[in-house]
């Protein structure tokens, strides 16, 4: 940041009545307001140098350095002077000679030896590397650290293979004093995260990102999603941030996803930047954050409409065209704005999320039969025959997932179209509530389900059992079709009220690894679980407990899923080890749960334990 002098900073301009002169006034020293103002002007300085010029500094630099606990930097500073074309002799020498003697002090003397021989080559005369040789030349009698070897294979191949790695390692390779370091900063660094908060380190941290893609077009171009997150309990502006978001946003030539979560004025800001640049946008997510002084709304949410509760106005899309995935979260408020827009893209989407309680299923705004992804939570009316659009023009939905205050009959619609999207991946219906008596809806649910031997992913929720068996046919019947479902992977549901624990996991099928389960009347938690563990999946690696009274969960895991990697206990994940023949809980952090919790399940081989967050773009 620069600052401008201030003028009492300066000279005294105060003089005697006599006119004689007057001593001047020390200059007062300025607190520099960022502690890295240094290292940002090196970096300043150094942009304009040619390769060759950097390697000049970087070689100085490296001189600096203590030996023994810089061999890291130096192999990979060294690795980049060398792969200069044009290096001149007397430096790639230099370089090679730093490298060898911080290889010395690690103990890797194969490795030295050979850049010393190199070093020879180019400089026979180099009075230091023959001195190096004699001294520390290869001799039988003492143990050879050989450093490690990497096959020659192509970047292409290797970036290849570094792509079935999960971001965790992917950190570790950063270290790695090879080309796997670049590639796996360039795969790091494809999704950006910024948290614009009062928070000094993650304001710090999201000016520094936003600084680097600014003074930095090679590290912005690899950049392809942008999620910024400002929390609802912030009142203080984000003007600063958006200032620098709109300088940064040109710069990311290579950026096609956004996700933005954050208040409703935060947003109308960061969309007219959106709305500046001319990158070509496929995926567009939008959710809401209240304050906590609205009252009645404590979850993360999209608010929408003409009149929004931080008293901004109606909120303006931009004018993209080319939109494939689009998602928005909403609590209330007119379809209009984001109906036009859903028209606007209609024949270009195909992943769509909407959360909106108060919405019916907005039919005539998209195109249901170009649709692989549907996602929708709203209210479907009394005279609703959605269920039958969606059935009948979706032959190209692969996930499905239906949460819902439901109004109208639609086991009818169900039996009309049982057939019907033969593509089914992952399906999803909860019910958020309902207002009318359809006996027959869970049974012909379960008839549309039944032998679908490519399903994935199943979620049958209800809120009451009780009620659900009496008024919506939620009994033993729907539990019955499991079996049939032979590659079903990930279970959530509400067990139904006339199935008894013990038997419901027997009708589980076997290849099921993540199990979630929700407790609606009460129940005696350990004695539950003990009744499920024998009939649990072999391969169970997640169990997730919703509305169960748990007061010490390391029991509850231990006494009923010793088996599993991770456990969800309502909001909370853990991850579940055992040390000493006892289950110990490691709890994940707020942050991780928050933003980052697919990529975690995915370290431990759950990534399909959970639907898809519509910011994880596809």
């Amino acid at each position: 940041m620069h600052h401008r002098a201030h003028p009492g900073l300066g000279l005294s301009s105060a003089s005697s009545s006599s006119g004689s002169a007057q001593t001047p006034t020390p200059i007062r020293s300025l607190n520099v307001f960022n502690p890295k103002i240094l290292d940002a002007s090196v970096r300043d300085v150094t942009a304009g140098l040619s390769d060759l010029q950097k390697a000049d500094v970087l070689l100085y630099a490296m001189g600096h350095l203590e030996l023994e606990r810089s061999r890291t930097l130096i192999e990979n500073a060294v690795q980049s002077c060398l792969s200069i074309s044009r290096l001149p002799a007397a430096n790639a020498a230099k370089a090679r000679l730093m490298r060898a003697k911080a290889r010395l002090a690690a103990g890797l003397r194969v490795g030295a030896r050979q850049d010393i021989q190199a070093v020879l080559e180019l400089q026979p005369d180099n009075l230091e590397a023959a001195a190096l040789m004699a001294e520390h030349g290869v001799s039988t009698d003492k143990p050879i650290i050989h450093p490690h070897a990497t096959p020659g294979f192509s970047t292409e191949i290797w970036r290849e293979i570094v792509l079935w790695l999960p971001p965790r390692d992917l950190k570790s390779l950063l270290q790695v004093p090879h080309v796997l370091s670049r590639i796996a900063s360039e795969l790091l660094f494809q999704r950006i995260d910024l948290h614009l908060a009062s928070e000094k380190r993650e304001s710090q941290r999201s000016a520094d990102i936003l600084t680097r893609i600014i003074t930095d077009p090679s590290f912005a171009s690899h950049v392809k999603t942008l999620r910024v997150f400002v929390p609802g309990r912030e009142t203080f502006p984000i003007t600063f941030h958006t200032g620098m978001l709109a300088n940064a946003l040109p710069k990311l030539t290579s950026l096609r996803n956004v996700h933005c979560s954050m208040r409703w004025k935060d947003m109308y800001s960061i969309l007219r930047v959106l709305e500046t640049i001319s990158h070509r946008l496929t995926g567009l997510s939008l959710m809401y954050v209240p304050s906590p002084s609205v009252p009645g709304q404590a979850t993360l949410t999209c608010l929408a409409g003409p009149r929004p509760s931080d008293g901004t106005g109606e909120l303006r899309f931009p004018r993209f065209k080319h939109i494939m995935q689009f998602s928005y979260h909403s609590t209330g408020g007119a379809t209009t704005q984001v109906y036009d827009f859903l028209v606007q893209n209609k024949g270009s989407i195909r992943y769509l999320s909407l959360h909106n309680l108060n919405w019916s299923f907005p039919s005539d705004a998209i195109s249901i039969r170009h649709l692989t992804n549907l996602d929708f939570q709203g209210t479907f009316p009394a005279d609703s025959r959605a269920f039958a659009e969606i059935l009948s023009n979706g032959h190209q939905l692969e996930s499905l997932r239906l949460e819902c205050i439901l109004e109208c009959t639609a086991s009818k619609q169900f039996r009309e179209f049982s057939g019907s999207l033969p593509f089914l991946h992952h399906f999803a219906f909860s019910l958020m509530g309902y207002r009318v008596n359809d006996h027959d809806l869970f049974p012909a649910i379960g008839d549309f389900l039944k032998g679908r031997h490519a399903l994935r992913s199943l979620q049958l929720t209800v809120p009451s059992a009780d009620w659900a068996l009496k008024r919506l046919g939620y009994d033993a019947t729907v539990w019955g079709i499991l079996p049939s479902l032979t590659s079903l992977r990930t279970l959530t549901a509400t067990l139904p009220k006339d199935v008894a624990a013990a038997v419901a996991m027997w009708l589980v099928p076997r290849g099921v690894q993540a199990l979630s389960l929700q407790a609606l009347t009460p129940v005696n938690t350990m004695e539950f679980v003990s009744q499920l563990r024998a009939g649990l999946p072999p391969p169970l690696k997640y169990i997730g407990l919703s509305q169960f009274h748990i007061e010490d969960a390391a029991a509850v895991i231990e006494q009923g899923f010793p088996m599993v990697r991770i456990a969800r206990v309502d909001d909370d994940y853990y991850t579940v080890a055992r040390v000493n023949g006892k289950i110990q809980l490691e709890e994940w952090p707020k942050g991780r749960t928050q933003y980052n919790a697919r990529e975690w399940l995915e370290c431990y081989g759950c990534e399909e334990a959970e639907w898809r967050d519509p910011t994880q773009f596809l």
